[in-house]
């Protein structure tokens, strides 16, 4: 089973904070991940309005983080220990979800096959400043409903559309879908970069889709930067 770490606020209004952090633990156990809070833990020894003691449960919290799977960033109000989670996360190239509306299921980044969904980290870093044409992108999970949540409903091509350079005012992007072909637009937003050669591989050779690198245009490191 997939471990989980659930970062959210625990500052402020306390008691409220603690349910939440718990709320969002049982919500996510009932879709079938097994989920941590730090706030849940680390709070009945640590005294969080004691600066050595909050350093401490900080410090064990980003010790949990490296051994889960994910970080789930619960809401859009991100805490100074939200931001250490994050950066923290980053650093180990964990998969970070942002789930905006944590008090609604839909929006919580549950694959549909248990495969672990394509994220920020699945792409090239910095891809979001380049140009889409001719790439292969990763759509972000929350723009699919939940039922065709899985890493091949993930992967498009942008074929051209103003959205394709970062500097234009136009945000349509056209792209081609690698799993069944089909041909939509999307804006620019709805994607979280291009996606990085080996991920591309990996899900190839997970859902045994047939991909011809010749016809989708992985980027290459040398490629230039849409000024």
């Amino acid at each position: 089973m997939k471990l989980v770490y659930i970062a959210s606020p625990l500052r402020g209004d306390y008691e409220k904070n603690i349910k939440n952090a718990a709320e969002y633990c049982q919500r996510a156990c009932e879709m079938g991940v097994l989920a941590f809070a730090p706030h849940l833990y680390f709070t009945q020894f640590y005294n969080d309005t004691i600066p050595e003691q909050r350093e401490k449960g900080l410090e064990m919290g980003l010790a949990m983080l490296e051994k889960c799977d994910e970080l789930w960033v619960m809401g859009t109000h991100i805490s100074v220990g939200m931001r250490g989670e994050i950066a923290h996360a980053r650093e180990l190239d964990k998969p970070i979800y942002i789930v905006e509306h944590p008090k609604e299921e839909a929006y919580y980044p549950v694959s549909t096959d248990g495969k672990q969904l394509l994220s920020g980290n699945s792409c090239l870093d910095g891809s979001t400043g380049m140009d889409y044409t001719g790439q292969v992108l990763v759509m972000k999970y929350d723009v699919l409903k939940p039922e065709y949540r899985n890493r091949p409903n993930q992967l498009w091509q942008a074929e051209g559309g103003f959205g394709c350079s970062p500097s234009a005012r136009g945000r349509r992007v056209y792209a081609t879908s690698l799993y069944d072909g089909e041909r939509t637009s999307f804006y620019r937003q709805d994607f979280a970069g291009i996606v990085k050669p080996e991920v591309l591989e990996e899900v190839q050779s997970q859902y045994g889709l047939f991909m011809q690198e010749q016809e989708i245009g992985i980027h290459k490191e040398t490629e230039g930067v849409e000024p």
